[in-house]
């Protein structure tokens, strides 16, 4: 039998575990056999791509290989439809913001859930400290190198056998498994560096800064002094004396200190990886060992693994086949801190004056005046914050699946799934006492222990029969899921000496806390499939769950879906063609719950100490009608194969509609309020089921193989895809929620900007404009007369990718682009750093606006006069600062060559491949004035992060 492995019109090749599962069909010659492809689908369940009624899109082995990302959702942009990704930062080891068909929820979670192997598993960040809290990483922890498949499910039919949770999208992970035959040993190592993705604003020089602060107070004063007259006093009675001797200072220093260059480093990066696979007609084996190593451009911040995976299956019997899974790993992060932190380095290069010195004249560091150790500004030393402080977590993380499957019968089949996750994760922030955040407190450190246990228990019933013609499924599913999680944390200052680092060495006890916390869910789900011949399919399902956190009464939900298709292409008049292989029409329509984090309890917290008495206050308020967060996706597809399936062509359109939204509504604080993510209280709000959301869009993949030959001949094939966006809140009962920069609103996306329109800077006089009504026509240069209105989405509108695979005598090239439209990026530092004066005499900002400040010889320039406290609210939010995020990235290209055959003989290797790669190697950014990451813009704002990396690496692949 010829097994050939078919681009399809899902968009992407399927096969698992190492071992195409194929069905005999039509016969093409007496030698060869026509492959039905098989995709995974919900509960370790396989369906054959022509049996799908829902919408799926799948990345195989081949399509992830080798990729130099520390973690699987990093994988996902532009190379499945329907997919939204953006690096919350450049930091090694962090996750990805995944968005499956747009946003679900206002306030709730927006994440898929991940599947690995069949059981869902734990993912986001389970950080808690500065830092680590939002950019540490479970998934990371999962070896990309194991990874054989990785599938979207998007709609009801895909998804709704996982019920309460698949509101927002499932990732369905398989890993590789072993196959009969003898060993198989495979060795792979890359190594490489890390560089900046995309430039960032620039820093000023000393000399530009003093040229811009002359300037700012020339135009102030109605002067013309220079920098040596500033530098001499003149300034003195013109301006406070504080800020006089600030100008004097900066304008005699001998300085010209480059902030960025003080921390900047090449990121080094390596991977290795080493498996061994076989097995016999009773028992096959997978066993893998990876060591993973990026460091970021910034000292200090890295991200390390070590992981195993051992992969057993066992045929008892005819009946009994026993599967076990077990994946351990340990990973440590060093990570940075971000936003308006002074020890952040990314703030610092704009923050911190170019005319102070980061070392002494001996080559120690500079660290400002003796009196409070600060530079001349009252920032820091950002160079020895790096080299003596610290933020990292060390991660363990242990997984079991035990999986034993029993054929009751011929066409019944029992599946018992027992799958525990362990996750420890130990965080420690370290702050030296001689400077920085430090200092105040004679030294700080901090350290928690966090620890997780997940466990869960399946029970699945599947049965199948063909009658001639008519193939008929059902399924019943029992699953229990439960997580256990306990924290500690200790706080203490004051140390002897920078050379003690560990907690007992802090003489003060400065803070703890200890939380234990259990969540529970149980469910029950029926699962049934019908077609005639693969002609006529129909899919349904049927799920009851039940959360243990919401009140009696309300814990259960009820979800649902029914799909239906018809394949033309099985018609004997259109089989005759030789042309159309493939042209199913499929629907599909259903109801989902949307995972939520909210508590409707009325709840004492016993932690205040009351003059050594115990204590407890009030927080949370009663709601015992707050309910599931509920999606009612609709889908409609239309799948083309033709040429048998040598060009696939699939398009999609979708509506999901999300019902009782939960968000926060104002309260009087004395009612209580609620518990923020990292365990604060937030009074004077209430959780309640508010509106309702919809996401709507088009998907469009389109996959050919040009040429398709052996490995002597031209092998070339292409592929394309699009989707589309509108995310629309088309109900919020309470009214309109705006704040400085966004709003929500009927009519509009939940992840809308709402800000005063730029309208640039008045040529007469160097005055910022904006317009009066927030969108054209008539301006002013008051701010407080200027409106806000809505200026566009975070989110994408028109987003894909488009891929490339071409190969000759061994020679292989591969190009995956990425690209998004419509899109907006805000830059929520930029009152700062674009401050025309307001905050330029402490804060330098961004170099970039020398040469484009508005003078009389200047007078089409992009920013506004500078002047001496601020010109006319001119930095305050508007859409000066609002960027938009279109782009178009060559995201991993790879050029390899493959040894086979006589060149090998006699080495006892069965193939060499050398390649050479790049990740994020081009970026084109369509606004010119966009200096960060476009793929950020999920975010919606920068938060002077880690930059985003691209690579450059060379690796091997060995296999015998």
């Amino acid at each position: 039998m010829n097994v050939k492995l078919r681009v399809l019109s899902a968009g992407a090749l399927f096969f698992l575990g190492q071992t195409a599962f194929a069905q005999k069909a039509k016969k093409d010659t007496a030698s060869t056999t026509q492959i039905e492809e098989v995709v995974m689908v919900g509960f370790g369940q396989k369906k054959t791509v022509q049996e799908i009624t829902g919408s799926a899109s799948t990345m195989t082995a081949k399509s992830i290989e080798d990729i130099p990302v520390a973690s699987v959702d990093k994988m996902l942009q532009g190379r499945v439809t329907g997919v939204q990704t953006g690096s919350a930062s450049g930091q090694p080891g962090g996750f990805a913001n995944v968005r499956v068909r747009g946003i679900s929820s206002i306030n709730g979670v927006t994440s898929p859930i991940y599947i690995v192997d069949g059981v869902r598993v734990a993912n986001g960040s389970l950080g808690t400290a500065n830092g680590t809290s939002s950019l540490t990483n479970i998934l990371a922890n999962l070896s990309p190198d194991d990874v054989e498949s990785i599938t979207v499910l998007k709609d009801a039919v895909s998804t709704a056998v996982y019920g309460a949770d698949a509101g927002a999208g499932v990732i369905v992970i398989t890993t590789k498994s072993g196959k009969k035959g003898k060993p198989r040993f495979n060795l792979s190592f890359n190594s490489g560096f890390n560089q900046q993705a995309v430039d960032m604003a620039r820093n000023y020089s000393a000399g530009e800064y003093k040229t811009y602060l002359r300037d700012m107070f020339n135009n102030s004063l109605n002067s013309n002094y220079s920098i040596e007259q500033i530098a001499a006093g003149q300034l003195s009675g013109k301006i406070s004396a504080s800020a006089n001797a600030q100008a004097v200072g900066i304008m005699s220093s001998p300085y010209d200190t480059n902030w960025l260059d003080i921390v900047r480093k090449d990121g080094y990066q390596q991977n290795a990886d080493f498996s061994i696979s076989g097995g016999n007609d009773k028992f096959t084996y997978y066993a893998a060992a990876n060591m993973f190593e990026q460091n970021s451009i910034i000292m200090n911040s890295f991200f390390k693994r070590l992981s195993y995976t051992t992969k057993l299956s066992y045929q008892a019997t005819d009946k009994l086949k026993i599967s076990t899974d077990f994946q351990i790993s340990h990973s440590k992060t060093r990570t940075l801190s971000d936003g308006g932190a002074f020890s952040n380095p990314m703030l610092a290069q704009y923050f911190n004056r170019p005319t102070d010195p980061a070392r002494n004249p001996d080559g120690s560091w500079y660290l400002g005046n003796p009196a409070n150790s600060r530079l001349s500004n009252n920032q820091f030393n950002v160079g020895y914050l790096l080299e003596n402080n610290y933020i990292q977590a060390g991660t363990f993380r242990a997984f079991a699946n035990l999986n034993v499957e029993y054929k009751i019968l011929k066409n019944l089949t029992y599946r018992f799934v027992f799958s525990p996750e362990y996750v420890n994760l130990e965080e420690d922030t370290y702050w030296n006492p001689l400077h920085g955040d430090g200092y105040t407190y004679g030294g700080y450190q901090r350290t928690s222990m966090n620890r997780y246990f997940n466990f869960n228990v399946q029970n699945i019933l599947d049965y199948s029969q063909k009658f001639g013609k008519h193939n008929v499924g059902a399924s019943l599913i029992q699953e229990a899921y439960k997580t256990d999680r306990k924290f500690l944390m200790a706080t203490g200052i004051t140390v002897g000496t920078p050379s003690l680092e560990t907690l007992s060495n802090f003489i003060v006890p400065y803070g703890f806390s200890g939380t234990r916390g259990t969540s529970s869910r149980y469910g029950y789900a029926a699962t049934g499939h019908y077609d005639y011949d693969k002609l006529i399919l129909v899919d349904a399902s049927y799920r009851r769950d039940v959360l243990s956190q919401f009140t009696p009464g309300s814990k259960a939900g009820n979800f649902w879906s029914v799909g239906a298709g018809v394949d033309l292409a099985r018609l004997n008049f259109v089989k005759d063609m030789n042309v159309i292989s493939m042209a199913k029409f499929r629907a599909s329509y259903g109801k989902l719950g949307n995972q939520v984090t909210a508590n409707p309890y009325a709840l004492y917290l016993y932690d205040i100490n009351y003059n050594d008495n115990a204590a407890a206050r009030y927080y949370n308020v009663y709601n015992p009608n707050l309910s599931w967060e509920t999606v009612n996706p609709f889908n409609v597809g239309l799948d083309l194969g033709f040429l048998r399936n040598r060009i696939t062509v699939t398009a999609e359109y979708y509506n999901k509609k999300t019902n009782d939204l939960i968000y926060n509504l104002p309260l009087s604080p004395s009612q209580g309020g609620i518990t923020n993510d990292n365990g604060t209280l937030r009074y004077g709000v209430m959780l309640d089921n508010v509106g309702t959301l919809v996401n709507k869009g088009f998907e469009f993949n389109v996959n050919a193989e040009i040429f398709k030959g052996d490995r002597n001949q031209v092998n070339w094939s292409v592929g394309a895809n699009l989707s589309t966006l509108k995310n629309e809140i088309t109900e919020l009962y309470g009214g309109t929620v705006n704040t400085a920069t966004t709003t929500l609103r009927v009519g509009e996306g939940a992840r809308s900007f709402y800000l005063r329109k730029w309208a640039g800077v008045d040529s007469a006089n160097g005055d910022p404009l904006w317009y009066l009504n927030g969108k054209d026509g008539e301006t002013t240069n008051d701010y407080n007369k200027a409106q806000q209105a809505v200026q566009g989405s975070f989110l994408s509108t028109i987003f894909g990718g488009a891929n490339t695979s071409i190969s000759y005598k061994g020679f292989a090239l591969d190009l995956q682009f990425t690209y998004g439209f419509g899109g907006k990026i805000y830059d929520n530092w930029a009152n700062y750093t674009y401050s025309d004066g307001q905050y330029s005499l402490n804060y330098p900002g961004y170099g970039d606006a020398m040469g484009d400040y508005w003078t009389p010889q200047n007078t089409g320039a992009s920013n506004p006069k500078p002047m001496y406290g601020g010109n006319k609210l001119s930095n305050q939010a508007s859409t000066r600062y609002l960027y938009d995020a279109d782009y178009i990235r060559l995201s991993n290209a790879r050029f390899g060559y493959t040894f086979t055959g006589d060149f090998l003989k006699g080495s006892g290797l069965n193939s060499v491949q050398v390649y050479v790669m790049a990740n994020n190697a081009w970026t084109h950014n369509f606004d010119d004035r966009l200096k960060f990451d476009p793929e950020t813009n999920i975010s919606g704002t920068t938060n002077l992060s880690l930059p985003v990396l691209k690579s450059y690496l060379f690796g091997v692949n060995v296999s015998f």
